[in-house]
């Protein structure tokens, strides 16, 4: 078969053309493939995150509190022993949780009727970047103990926080007496609140 020069020339140059272009659509398709991953992987973790309710994996009531520490918004490392002998009310939640920050208000009401009486409230914030969690407690005025664990790993293994937001009453002598899974009124917190002495 006889070619001619230019048309060799011609098929040559329009190999060339489609290699980059073909590299651009196995890079366009990897990328596609991860950011897929990640959104399957976020939807499953999300999943995991129910509204209320779920209570497996938290401590058990009549036991001592599991301890952990975790940062506040100066980065100090603040532990739950570092209140013994005081009762705590620990509550999970997040910024990014409508039921939680629909309760902030209720919260502030009810921590300013029972600071005097030396009960420490720790709000802990999961599943965020800290500064934004920091970012709406100063906004939100929640002017007690706000601390951030945003991958969890302070209280791996020992608070399977699976609800928010999620309320763990603790005695004065560090038994877990109450736990709750859903929205609290001021009310309803008082009435937890006032058996942990």
């Amino acid at each position: 078969m006889n070619v001619k020069p230019n048309q060799t020339q011609q098929a040559d140059t329009q190999g060339q053309r489609q290699t980059p272009a073909s590299v651009v659509s196995w890079v366009a398709l990897a990328i596609a493939i991860l950011v897929a991953g990640y959104v399957v992987r976020d939807q499953f973790e999300l999943s995991m995150l129910r509204p209320g309710g779920d209570t497996a994996g938290l401590p058990e009531i009549g036991q001592p509190a599991p301890d952990f520490a975790a940062m506040n918004v100066d980065g100090d490392a603040i532990a739950l022993s570092d209140f013994a002998g005081q009762p705590v009310w620990l509550n999970f939640w997040g910024a990014w949780c409508p039921p939680c920050r629909a309760e902030i208000p209720d919260m502030i009401q009810t921590y300013a009727q029972v600071r005097d009486d030396d009960v420490i409230l720790m709000a802990v914030s999961l599943e965020e970047p800290s500064h934004e969690a920091f970012d709406y407690a100063e906004k939100a005025g929640m002017d007690f103990t706000v601390l951030s664990d945003p991958n969890r790993e302070a209280i791996r293994g020992k608070y399977r926080v699976r609800s928010f937001p999620t309320h763990v009453f603790i005695d004065s002598d560090g038994i877990v007496r109450e736990i709750v899974t859903t929205t609290m009124s001021t009310q309803t917190a008082l009435n937890h609140l006032k058996d942990l002495n």
